[in-house]
């Protein structure tokens, strides 16, 4: 009964193209069928290259007082820790490509501390077996609102780029 197949018992499979006739009335044409793979191949590069991707929660907080600087020295995320008005502060992350093909490698900011921070490289491509040290200075301008937390999220894309 359970690992014999029964004589009459109906063979179930999903089509994509039995579907596709079924819901026009037409068959697929194989240029059809090429760009829906060429699709699907494009669609799992992106979903790898963003599921990839260093995600990085970053924060600062500003505080009252003249030159002032509180450090956090935690190495999770990008905290720039507190921060009177006028001050910076420079925190580093290193991209390595321990891979065998160069990889393109793009920054971006992401929430209300991104107008504050500046980045020393963005947009590179970074070789095997080479490593960049970003960095990240947060200045903290005389209209930043005291004891207002700024957060937001750096993602760093390590794009592969065979044939560069």
């Amino acid at each position: 009964m359970f690992g014999r197949k029964e004589a009459n018992a109906p063979t179930v499979r999903f089509s994509i193209a039995r579907w596709w006739e079924k819901k026009t009335g037409e068959k697929l044409k194989r240029s059809e069928k090429i760009i829906g793979i060429v699709l699907l191949i494009i669609f799992l590069f992106v979903f790898y290259v963003t599921l990839d991707a260093n995600k990085i929660s970053s924060q600062v907080r500003a505080i009252e007082g003249e030159g002032k600087v509180g450090i956090n020295p935690t190495t999770e995320s990008l905290d720039f820790g507190d921060l009177s008005r006028g001050t910076e502060q420079v925190r580093t992350v290193t991209v390595n490509n321990s891979f065998i093909m160069p990889f393109y490698v793009a920054v971006i900011k992401t929430g209300s501390i991104s107008d504050l921070v500046k980045l020393n490289r963005n947009n590179f491509i970074l070789r095997p077996g080479e490593e960049e040290k970003l960095e990240f200075t947060t200045y903290m301008p005389a209209s930043a609102e005291i004891n207002k937390v700024y957060s937001g999220r750096v993602y760093i894309f390590k794009i592969p780029a065979p044939g560069l």
